[in-house]
């Protein structure tokens, strides 16, 4: 059974996903409407513009707090204002010291490196096996840069990141009198977007659709969920032409969940709600399949009813809403299902999306945040039923 319904990404008053229908069918069905089209042959990662101004916003934001300097130590962060992309195999750190002067990068490679004045190299492995001190490394680079220098009143760290072996060496050379928390600071920037950063969440998006489209055809009576995963991963990876992330929920009969040692039952809902990572920023979808041949009335009501949902929904997304809000009005047009009036809602309505899979502002009931111009987010409503063998959830992504 097909069901011709197309959820439109309308993304405010500004389009920019591939918008895609998986309804509870064996076919595919994408809804081309793009304001423009992508060379996607071209390379698409931070740009050096883009980093220089995130990284005088975040001299702005120092500046307001009187912090003098910042020891920026996670790496995603890092990324954000530097370009710098560190080895992807094992979890290899990096050290970013930013002042009003200068910005300086502890790091084990130079590539991709943007807006710095400085980067030292440390030897992160020894002809292929990787050193198993890479923290104390870096505090010894950490001592030759800051050794001899004058006193740094303020400093902004990352409580979240920043190693004691570091923190020591800081407050030995530069005797900081004061130490200001920056997780806040730079979580509160990332959330408006930049250009550099929309075209790489515009790929991101685009490669796992094409993993959808894959998995679509896979998903049979039979067939084990960890197979339909790994075409899923073949799919996102051959798209994207290199190493990417691709996992999330791959589970039929069920609200979601990572994919099991299980083959997969006609009759139930398999929902696919998968995320890719490419180069560091994230996309996030949901589609649901019927398996094995047409839809129960109650599967293809429950289905009609949620996309419906997700249709409407886009039109809540205005500036200054509170995510809170969003999600007390999804909440309230899913229980206008019967079967679902007792229950309603029992996840997020969304999130914000980017650097991380899940940023603020949240839709949830228990945290929101106002949206703002530049913010990009998900909307996902779902509801799921025994009688249903599973459920529904949709979700695509807005600006």
């Amino acid at each position: 059974m097909f069901f011709d319904k197309t959820v439109h990404g309308l993304i405010l008053l500004l389009f920019i996903f591939k918008s895609c229908n998986f309804g509870l069918n064996q076919h595919l069905k994408i809804a081309f409407w793009q304001i423009r089209s992508l060379d996607y042959h071209k390379e698409i990662m931070l740009t050096q513009s883009g980093c220089l101004e995130r990284l005088r916003r975040f001299r702005e934001r120092l500046a307001e707090q009187k912090i003098d300097a910042a020891a920026i130590t996670d790496p995603r962060d890092i990324y954000y204002l530097t370009g710098s992309v560190l080895p992807s195999r094992f979890v290899v750190p990096a050290f970013l010291w930013v002042t009003q002067g200068t910005a300086w990068l502890v790091s084990p490679t130079t590539d991709g490196m943007r807006g710095v004045d400085q980067t030292i190299v440390y030897e992160w492995d020894k002809l292929g096996t990787m050193n198993p001190e890479h923290v104390r490394l870096i505090a010894e680079a950490i001592l030759q840069q800051l050794q001899g220098m004058p006193q740094v009143k303020c400093v902004g760290w990352q409580a979240e990141s920043l190693p004691r072996t570091c923190a020591r060496v800081i407050v030995d050379t530069v005797r900081p009198d004061t130490w200001v928390g920056i997780d806040d600071v730079l979580a509160d920037l990332q959330r408006r977007k930049d250009p550099d950063e929309v075209e790489l969440l515009r790929r991101t998006a685009e490669i796992n659709f094409v993993a959808y489209a894959a998995v679509q055809k896979a998903i049979k009576p039979g067939v084990n969920e960890l197979e339909v995963l790994a075409v899923g991963q073949r799919a996102a990876m051959l798209e994207a032409g290199e190493r990417v992330y691709h996992d999330g929920d791959y589970q039929g009969g069920q609200l979601g969940g990572l994919a099991r040692n299980r083959k997969i039952e006609a009759g139930e809902l398999f929902i696919v709600d998968a995320q890719t990572c490419f180069r560091g920023y994230w996309s996030d979808h949901a589609r649901v399949f019927a398996v094995g041949g047409e839809p129960s009335r109650v599967q293809r009501d429950l289905y009609d009813h949620i996309a419906g949902v997700l249709q409407e929904a886009q039109s809540w997304l205005k500036p200054g809403l509170d995510g809170k809000d969003i999600w007390q009005m999804m909440d309230k047009r899913i229980r206008e299902f019967p079967m679902l009036s007792r229950k309603g809602l029992i996840h997020h309505a969304g999130h914000a999306i980017g650097l991380h899979p899940h940023e603020l502002p949240d839709l949830g009931r228990e945290r929101g945040g106002l949206l703002e111009v530049g913010n990009v987010v998900t909307m996902e409503p779902g509801g799921y039923l025994p009688e249903a063998r599973g459920g529904v959830r949709l979700e695509n992504i807005f600006l």
